[in-house]
C-alpha cells in the first residue's frame, strides 16, 4: 500500500488535470477565488500557490472589481459552479458523506499534529 503522501499528491495532480479539462481557460485557482469572494481569497487560499495571480487574471477578465464579483463575474461563477458540481460528484462517486467527512477530519488532525 502506498503512503498517504503519495495519495494526497496524486489526488491534487489529478484534480488539477480534471479542472483544466472541464473548465478550459479558467484555472482551478481562479475558480477557488471566485468561490471565496467576497471574503479575502488571498488569505483564505494562502496554502495554495498562485492565488494573487489568479485574482489579477479575474480582474483582467472583468469578473472581479475590488473584492466583489462584477455582473459578468457572477454569471461566469454560476456557469462554472455547475461544472464543478458535476466534477465533485464524479470524484466522490461511491464515497458516502460519513467517509468523506472522516477523511477530511483525519487530514485536518494530521495537519494540526504537524503544528498547523
Amino acid at each position: 500500500m502506498k503512503p498517504i503522501g503519495y495519495w494526497v499528491k496524486e489526488l491534487d495532480r489529478r484534480l488539477e488535470e480534471r479542472f483544466e479539462q472541464e473548465l478550459g481557460d479558467v484555472s482551478r485557482r481562479e475558480w477557488q477565488v471566485l468561490n471565496a469572494l467576497p471574503d479575502d481569497p488571498v488569505d483564505l487560499l494562502a496554502p495554495f500557490s498562485g492565488t494573487p495571480e489568479a485574482v489579477e487574471r479575474l480582474r483582467a477578465r472583468g469578473w472581479v472589481s475590488g473584492r466583489e464579483l462584477t455582473e459578468d463575474g457572477a454569471t461566469a461563477k454560476a456557469e462554472i459552479a455547475a461544472k464543478v458540481t458535476r466534477l465533485r460528484a464524479s470524484v466522490t462517486t461511491g464515497i458516502g458523506d460519513d467517509e468523506y467527512l472522516a477523511t477530511v477530519r483525519v487530514l485536518e488532525r494530521m495537519v494540526h499534529n504537524l503544528g498547523g
